[in-house]
């Protein structure tokens, strides 16, 4: 196949044409995409790439190649990019693809399985059914900044405020480890085939907290509650920790009664509230991950 050496693509027919005829020399139908959709306008991935400021001192780690469109800008522009690949039939396309490219590194593996290379920076159009659990992997890593599609509702439920119908653990979760920016949203005809829903960028830039907090065992708290997220605090809890409820002294019933927030509906706390229950819970030996 004939590659591009112009920064990115010259146009949107140019990467169109990229896209139809590698799936045709690949003789992959649309039927037989199943949930994959591929990029066809030029003008979003070069404005990946500009929001990311990618340039010749940076790693960049790409999820999801596919069919390279991605990926041939990011390497024209870093010092080396990863791409990790779990498709067989898109990884050895990559492969191919880049086999004179000294800069290019394919991965072929899943991604939420295998352990990642060190890398400065994160540039993906990801695959939306893991979008959640890669974007809590991505930040157990260090990193300077990473620039991700996501489809829409997933990106709202990033930016959702306490009270609002999209609030959920993944709100609380991910401000606790990284600061969010809403982009830009991409419409469907962005992509092929065209999916039924809307897309969204959104960057995100590690944070450290100095909260004193087990973030793994608050995780896992948060998601016990969300699960009633409708229910009041008191009724939540009796529901989630009902085997060690239900064994409470007269005193600890009441100490119980007298928890913050006792009477709000779960999905009112605030990030800040939701971490003060906890630690009121666990101070009094109600709560561990061992015994949940």
């Amino acid at each position: 196949m004939t590659v591009s050496q112009s920064w990115c693509w010259r146009s949107s027919k140019e990467l169109r044409h990229h896209v139809f005829n590698s799936l045709k020399y690949l003789g992959v139908s649309p039927t037989k995409l199943r949930s994959q959709n591929f990029l066809i306008d030029s003008s979003v991935i070069k404005y990946q790439i500009e929001k990311a400021e990618i340039n010749k001192e940076d790693i960049v780690l790409e999820i999801g190649g596919g069919l390279a469109s991605l990926t041939k800008c990011l390497a024209e522009k870093a010092k080396k990019v990863y791409c990790i690949e779990l498709d067989r039939v898109f990884s050895k396309f990559l492969q191919d693809f880049f086999s004179t490219y000294n800069n290019v590194e394919i991965i072929s593996g899943d991604a939420l399985k295998i352990e990642w290379p060190s890398f400065s920076k994160s540039v993906s159009n990801l695959p939306y059914q893991i979008s959640s659990p890669i974007t809590f992997k991505l930040l157990e890593h260090s990193f300077q900044v990473a620039v991700l599609m996501y489809q829409k509702e997933f990106a709202d439920r990033l930016f959702a405020e306490p009270g609002s119908k999209n609030y959920s653990r993944l709100s609380v979760m991910i401000k606790l480890k990284g600061k969010v920016n809403y982009l830009k949203t991409i419409n469907e005809h962005s992509f092929y085939p065209q999916p039924k829903v809307k897309s969204a960028l959104v960057a995100i830039k590690p944070i450290n907290t100095e909260l004193n907090l087990d973030i793994i065992k608050f995780g896992e708290f948060i998601t016990s509650l969300f699960t009633m997220k409708g229910k009041t605090v008191r009724s939540a809890l009796k529901i989630s920790f009902k085997n060690i409820l239900s064994n409470l002294s007269d005193k600890e019933k009441e100490k119980l009664e007298k928890l913050p927030f006792i009477h709000r509906r779960i999905f009112t706390l605030t990030q800040n509230e939701l971490i003060e229950l906890y630690n009121e819970i666990l101070e009094a030996g109600w709560y561990s991950s061992e015994r949940h």
